[in-house]
């Protein structure tokens, strides 16, 4: 026997398992295989007819995580492990074919079944993979598509709004958070301001959400981009009608905002002219008040020192006066019915009898 023959037959002796079912290096069947190692969530190494081989599988297309010239999707690494958890080194499974075998980078394109499960179809009932079709292999596409929409159903895995990274959380969350802005006017200036900055900040959120989804390319991110397309198409148009609505009110907040300043500059300066009246006023009674006061202070002082004089003069002795007494001259006598010459004194009031 020749030395590769007998290397042959020792390889083919301790593969045989109980049940007759051969796996081994170097079993000849291209339909069976056995797992090496996982390389992302829907590409394995494994051994196919004594030779390692890369096998892509049909129909799924999870997000990326090794490729250099693309993106860590969302769910990429998740996906890795959730395959790493179906197939681990030394599975032995069985394998399926479409039209074409290969891809374009001499990768085995195959569906890949282990104890009757359909590991494609698992990937994408679990939310990690999404259904593709490249032509002309469509052989598995509506059962892999089949699993993807129980994931859709159950809001599992790139379907969850509870996964962050997921279209339907960033998308969610951002119409959340725009749909709480107020869009009732303030009544005070802290309101206005607290408005207008909650305004901005869901706009600010929102747009960095869509700007980022919007950027996505097939290159970079195609399951992503493949989703976005595909399962959430008016996510975009509608997450940016909710950004210029939240702008919107942003502005008419800002607005208002300006409008109670202004009516609280009014208002306190209106406040300090009717204060100032008022001090003004308090000020001219309280000068009235203590010029009557004054007044009526300097009259009592006047007539305190009118009574106190008085009472001096009562009690100071004052000396009698007398007035002397007029002595009237002496009227000559003149006889009665004298009708001679008469000489009248210096005045002319008094006369005499001449001679």
């Amino acid at each position: 026997m020749k030395k590769s023959s007998a290397w042959i037959s020792i390889a083919l002796t301790g593969s045989l398992i109980t049940g007759g079912a051969v796996y081994a290096t170097t079993y000849k069947s291209d339909k069976h295989g056995v797992i090496t190692r996982v390389i992302d969530g829907d590409t394995v190494d494994m051994t196919i007819a004594g030779t390692q081989t890369r096998v892509r599988l049909l129909n799924i297309d999870t997000p990326e995580t090794v490729d250099p010239s693309k993106a860590v999707e969302c769910l990429g690494p998740e996906a890795s492990e959730h395959l790493e958890s179906l197939l681990q080194p030394g599975d032995k499974v069985e394998l399926q074919y479409d039209v074409e075998r290969e891809d374009r980078y001499g990768r085995t394109l195959a569906a890949i079944y282990k104890d009757d499960e359909f590991i494609n179809r698992s990937i994408a009932a679990a939310g990690l993979g999404i259904a593709v079709k490249y032509e002309p292999n469509t052989k598995f596409y509506d059962e892999v598509l089949a699993g993807q929409l129980e994931a859709e159903a159950q809001t599992s895995g790139l379907f969850s709004p509870e996964v962050s990274c997921a279209i339907p959380s960033q998308v969610g969350n951002a119409l959340t958070e725009l749909d709480q802005v107020p869009s009732e006017a303030a009544t005070t200036v802290e309101e206005a301001e607290s408005m207008a900055a909650d305004a901005a900040a869901a706009a600010a959120a929102g747009l960095l959400v869509s700007k980022s989804l919007k950027s996505l390319t097939p290159d970079t991110h195609p399951v992503t981009y493949a989703l976005l397309a595909k399962k959430f198409p008016n996510a975009l148009s509608k997450l940016d009608s909710s950004v210029q609505k939240a702008q919107d009110l942003e502005g008419q907040h800002s607005e208002r905002h300006r409008e109670l300043v202004k009516e609280g500059k009014e208002r306190k300066k209106k406040e300090a002219e009717a204060k100032a009246k008022r001090e003004a006023e308090k000020k001219a009674k309280r000068e009235a008040q203590e010029a009557a006061e004054r007044q009526a202070a300097q009259q009592a002082a006047e007539r305190r020192a009118t009574e106190r004089r008085a009472a001096e003069r009562r009690s100071t002795p004052q000396p009698r006066t007398t007035t002397p007494r007029r002595i009237e001259p002496k009227r000559p006598s003149v006889p009665k019915n004298y009708t001679g010459p008469r000489c009248y004194a210096p005045g002319g009031k008094t006369w005499k009898p001449c001679g």
